[in-house]
């Protein structure tokens, strides 16, 4: 018999190790699978034939071992087949290069809500099954995500309409709902992930999304609302979610109303990056979304009623098997529902499954522990759905029961109150080393908080929530009653820590991004702790935490210029000696986030830069300017530069030169002049470290260009240069490149973006003048690191060394020697 914890462990080894495999060669997926059952066949015809083995002195025992191993590796290759086949599905799914940013028709159904961007521009976000693709050369994708501008629908409609076409835009895009059948030509492209210190996900969130293409709706030729007898189970329940969101949110204004149906159907949609904000900073980010603690908390009347059921069954003789199955049947029938209304998203499958493997075996009139539900739920997850692994969620759910497990098996029974505030602070310190290491943060509060938040959200505020929501098609008043007590306990904890949250916020979160061997050392101290009589435990747990306060940092001697992958936008980061300087700060969507919140920011806080020295804007565009809100607020400068002066920001003269640390100065090479456009205005950078110059300039067109040549004359020269305006045509002029002379032209661009950037001129330019092009859509954030003698290295973080749903160049060194 094979212990049940060394196996889950085995299991997810085998399973995140294959996860993480190059790509894999394009093969048929029935091939593939015929191999991998043939081989697990094979396996377990030997597991038979060595029943008939006996060895003369190991007897049995040895052949129980040779049994156990035969069985071990039949299940791994199992484990291993099923992710392989997994991933190759995956890769085979995708969008065909050739198709790339080529205008497609397609027809498929609304999967899941519509998010209605918040923003300027009337914005939607939805997935999309998909049924027919034409041309027929770029069918493959299933699923895809689409980004549909509506404010630009309506103007490109009216523009036709005033042309005479006969074929405009006849429904709005609020008839989009989930089921609905769409027509529309679109512009794909492959599913691009940014790749950063401190954030290298890459396309990760796409694989466990099972998402094959992303693009943007060009023209929407019909919206066919299906009718309520042709709609999917799950096109039913997301319209019923959705319904019961819009009804929250309908009586319930503000935040209040967003977190309410956030908890009662898991629609977040609503929920705005400053309500996110405020939940990490007081670590109530796990309570105000739809858990499984939420989950199992509702089996618990289930079980009630029917246990209830179960006493009148029996009196009216039923069989017995039958009414000791109707709580443990009911309890999963409850939570069940509840997880259907949610959605049923990663989180709510993990709790279902715990919950029903724990009924499971009182169904069939026997017991089973708590502690053996754990490796069975893992096991099966990954099974159901390997890329499950990937999930920062799945870790932290199997690491907090797992530690939980191991916390109360070390405890004696004590009163209710005392094992509850141990077993709540021990799990509170527990995480910890977890969500640093998958968030770069935790909240340094949260053990407070969540000692009075979670009793207040679980047991009265969820309860009171789920009786309106059931009630409200029965007993209108009572449900309106219910409501309004649960929005009153739910808005008195959100005022309260809107009036705590600028008063701690700066302190409240700890901010550090630990390695595997800080998070396994931290780990070690998690468990060492629970031990009850282990000498010195705490000095032991001390030493073993102290590496997640210890943050990572570059050499004292080498300068880093790091140029972040951003997408279609610039943010280079200048450290040396303690000291940051950051030179713009990304894009982001009209009605959307800023990049530099999963980018830029979870950088700076794996580098332990908690203030920066200057922040430069170059210009005022949106692709350049659109996280200085975020980077303010996590990273506040000490000193702002923009192309023109603005309260509480200095204008970037030209000459102005300042020196950053030893060996490196600053200066700037242009300025903002009256009738200059945006672009033309912006702040061109020089930086010179250790004899070596790096030129940074914004947006500039090449008659700038050429103007900043004649003033500075012959002796500016760049060793690293970044392509003006992400590789334009109207940039980068070949006497730039010729004059300047750069060991390496970066080009921070987008990966697929509609403007053709680099534009193939500037490549060529470069080419021609022997001038490495390294653009970081393809290679992820490169770092330059200058040397006191002079020697760059140069790192790109699509390393070679990459999983199969990681793309890009994967050359280490980005330089040649």
């Amino acid at each position: 018999m094979v212990a049940p914890y060394p196996l889950m462990l085995l299991f997810l080894a085998t399973g995140l190790v294959a996860l993480q495999i190059p790509a894999l060669p394009t093969l048929p997926l029935t091939v593939f699978a015929a191999t991998g059952i043939t081989l697990a066949l094979v396996l377990a015809l030997v597991r038979l034939r060595v029943r008939d083995v006996k060895d003369a002195e190991g007897g049995s025992s040895q052949l129980q071992w040779v049994r156990c191993a035969v069985l071990l590796s039949v299940l791994t290759l199992s484990v291993l087949v099923l992710v392989l086949y997994t991933s190759l599905k995956w890769q085979t799914r995708q969008l065909s290069p050739l198709c790339q940013r080529e205008l497609v028709t397609v027809k498929g159904t609304v999967d899941g809500l519509v998010q209605h961007l918040s923003g300027p521009r009337d914005v939607y976000r939805f997935n999309l099954r998909v049924a027919h693709m034409e041309p027929q050369r770029c069918a493959g994708p299933e699923r895809i995500r689409l980004y549909l501008d509506a404010d630009s629908l309506r103007a490109r409609d009216q523009r036709l309409a005033r042309a005479g076409a006969s074929r405009i835009l006849r429904r709005e895009p609020a008839d989009l709902a989930p089921g609905a059948q769409l027509k529309f030509e679109a512009r794909l492209r492959h599913p691009w992930g940014t790749v950063n210190p401190g954030s290298r996900t890459g396309e990760k969130a796409y694989v466990v999304s099972d998402i094959h293409a992303v693009g943007s709706l060009r023209t929407l030729h019909s919206v066919s609302a299906a009718l309520d007898g042709t709609l999917s189970i799950n096109a039913r329940i997301h319209r019923l979610r959705s319904a019961i969101s819009s009804s929250l949110r309908d009586r319930v204004p503000e935040s209040a109303g967003a977190l309410l149906a956030a908890l009662a159907v898991g629609d977040r949609r609503f929920m705005t990056p400053e309500t996110w904000t405020r939940l990490r900073v007081f670590g109530l980010t796990h309570l105000m979304v739809i858990s499984g603690l939420h989950i199992s908390m509702l089996a618990i009347p289930g079980w009630y009623v029917g246990a209830a059921l179960g006493r009148a069954a029996a009196a009216l003789r039923a069989p017995q098997s039958f009414t000791l199955a109707l709580a443990p049947s009911c309890a999963v029938f409850f939570a069940g529902g509840y997880a259907l209304l949610s959605g049923l998203a990663l989180p709510a499958q993990r709790a279902l499954l715990m919950l029903s493997l724990l009924m499971i075996p009182r169904l069939l009139g026997r017991s089973v522990k708590a502690a053996g539900v754990l490796p069975m739920a893992a096991i099966t997850l990954q099974l159901l759905n390997p890329s499950t692994l990937l999930t920062a969620s799945f870790w932290l759910t199997i690491g907090a029961v797992g530690l939980l497990l191991w916390f109360s098996s070390w405890r004696s029974n004590s009163g209710w109150l005392r094992s509850l505030w141990s077993a709540q602070g021990y799990m509170l310190m527990a995480m910890l080393p977890l969500g640093l290491f998958w968030f770069q943060e935790a909240g340094s509060i949260g053990a407070v908080v969540n000692l009075l938040a979670v009793p207040l959200i679980t047991f009265l505020v969820v309860p009171l929530l789920l009786c309106a929501v059931a009630l409200e098609p029965l007993w209108l008043s009572l449900a309106t009653t219910l409501l309004d007590c649960a929005a009153f306990c739910l808005s008195s904890l959100w005022s309260a820590l809107a009036y705590w949250e600028p008063i701690i916020s700066r302190w409240s979160v700890l901010r550090v991004s630990p390695g595997v061997t800080a998070l396994l050392l931290a780990l070690l101290g998690v468990l060492v702790v629970a031990l009850p009589r282990f000498q010195g435990r705490v000095s032991v747990v001390g030493l073993l935490l102290m590496p997640l306060s210890i943050p990572a940092s570059n050499s004292n001697d080498a300068v880093e210029l790091l140029f972040f992958d951003v997408g279609q936008g610039t943010a280079v980061l200048l450290r040396h000696e303690g000291k940051a300087l950051l030179y713009d700060t990304g894009g982001g969507p009209v009605a959307g986030p800023a990049v530099a919140s999963r980018t830029v920011v979870p950088a700076l806080q794996s580098m332990g830069i908690q203030t920066l020295e200057a922040l430069i804007i170059s210009h005022a565009d949106r692709d350049h300017d659109a996280g200085e809100t975020v980077i303010i607020q996590r990273s506040p400068p000490d000193v702002i530069h923009r192309a023109v002066s603005s309260a509480g920001a200095r204008a970037c003269r030209l000459g102005a030169t300042w020196r950053f640390s030893r060996g490196v100065t600053l200066r700037y090479l242009s300025r903002h002049l009256a009738g200059d456009s945006d672009n033309n205005g912006s702040c061109v950078l020089l930086i010179s470290v250790y004899g070596r110059n790096v030129l940074l300039p914004g947006d500039i067109d090449a008659g700038r260009e050429r103007e900043i040549l004649r003033y500075w004359g012959k002796d500016l020269t760049a060793d690293v240069l970044l392509a003006g305006h992400h590789g334009s045509a109207s940039s980068n002029s070949r006497l730039w490149l010729r004059s300047l002379a750069p060991e390496a032209l970066i080009v921070t661009a987008g990966h697929g973006n509609r403007f053709g950037h680099p534009a193939p001129r500037v490549g060529d330019s470069a080419a021609a003048s022997g001038i490495p092009l390294l653009n970081t859509a393809s290679r992820g954030a490169i770092s330059m690191s200058v040397f006191p003698d002079g020697r760059m290295k140069c790192r790109a973080f699509r390393h070679r060394w990459a999983p199969f749903w990681r793309r890009g160049d994967f050359d280490r060194d980005c330089l040649p020697p």
